[in-house]
């Protein structure tokens, strides 16, 4: 048994940090961990290019598990399309650790990190990291070299290029850094607020008893990519870990921009199947803090339909694959996944 158990889902090809071409991906997450003040941990990397993968995990001074995504949970990655939800599931199934701690790949940060996630952990809260935007090893900025080729900039699949350009202007500021949208109002409060309940993305820490009481993230969202893990952070608070979500300024990640998940794992010219708000809202509005154990409704299936056919959820017309009426909707109606983690845990 460790303390914490570390999961990182992974899915990119190995030098894919946007100008860094000689740095190994993993590389910056891998020295992080190695430098850490809080030893009693364990990293669970949950790998879609699992068997492909040849980077040397032996000599890191801490141990590893290099797993692929559960045969029953990769559903939606076996025909190319999102899984994030499989991925972290998956690394529930095998973490050991008292603690959870998402540390996603392409990112760095101080000595100390796990050493403050394990001590407001045993003041009885789950402190979660904000991330700050590397761009070719620097802050990335909004500005003419970003506007070009920052990840935001370039790859965004939402807007059109002028749109985009004004968009991330709006949002960090011309010639602001480009980091998480919650720090300047944990700035403006202190440096210090607890959380929104919807406020659990990325980088975040919480139990392991309490995922398994959520039983783990939603795979009904998986097949699409968005709000999964503010979904998790509702069902937590749902079940009644409320008010325990901290952020601190000084709990931050360096996230280094990276090329997209390469297409033959994630097919990216596909239009999405429907709207994860719409899920999101089912499970917030019927109080459901236990994911993946009972099938939506009829009524939940026409509620994410609707919901999906109209803003915000629908951003333009015939945004979403046969406007929720095609084979890949009823292929994902169908999908209806249940399991308990705790049962799955027990296997491995």
């Amino acid at each position: 048994m460790v303390s914490i158990s570390v999961i990182t889902p992974t899915a990119r090809d190995d030098y894919s940090i946007l100008g860094q071409p000689r740095l190994h991906y993993l590389d910056p997450t891998m020295k992080s961990l190695a430098k850490q003040s809080f030893k009693d941990f364990e990293l669970v990397i949950v790998d879609a290019l699992h068997g492909s993968r040849d980077y040397d995990f032996s000599g890191l001074p801490f141990p590893v598990k290099h797993v692929p995504v559960h045969p029953g949970h990769s559903f939606w990655l076996d025909r190319k399309r999102w899984g994030v939800c499989a991925s972290l599931n998956t690394g529930i199934i095998n973490s050991e650790g008292e603690l959870v701690v998402r540390i996603d790949d392409c990112s760095e940060f101080d000595s100390g990190y796990l050493e403050r996630c394990w001590e407001k952990y045993l003041d009885g809260v789950f402190l979660l990291g904000m991330h700050i935007r590397y761009h070719s090893g620097k802050p990335a900025r909004v500005n003419k070299e970003y506007l070009e080729e920052g990840y935001e900039s370039k790859y965004s699949e939402t807007f059109e290029p002028v749109e985009r350009a004004e968009f991330l202007k709006r949002l960090y500021g011309d010639g602001g850094l480009v980091r998480d949208s919650r720090f300047p109002l944990v700035e403006a409060s202190g440096g210090q607020m607890t959380a929104f309940r919807n406020w659990m993305y990325g980088y975040s820490s919480f139990s392991l008893d309490a995922a398994l009481k959520v039983n783990g993230f939603d795979e009904n969202f998986d097949g699409d990519k968005s709000i999964e893990d503010q979904d998790f952070g509702n069902r937590l608070w749902i079940a009644g870990y409320r008010d325990m979500f901290l952020l601190d300024v000084n709990h931050t990640v360096i996230e280094h921009e990276h090329k997209p998940i390469p297409d033959n794992i994630i097919t990216h010219d596909l239009k999405p199947i429907k709207c994860n708000y719409a899920l999101y809202l089912i499970n917030e509005r019927r109080g459901r803090c236990r994911a993946n154990v009972d099938d939506l409704t009829e009524e939940d299936y026409s509620f994410v339909v609707k919901e999906s056919l109209k803003p915000p959820c629908s951003p333009q017309p015939s945004f979403y694959e046969d406007d929720c009426a095609g084979e890949l909707f009823r292929l994902w109606k169908d999908r209806r996944p249940n399991f308990n983690l705790r049962e799955e845990r027990l296997e491995v």
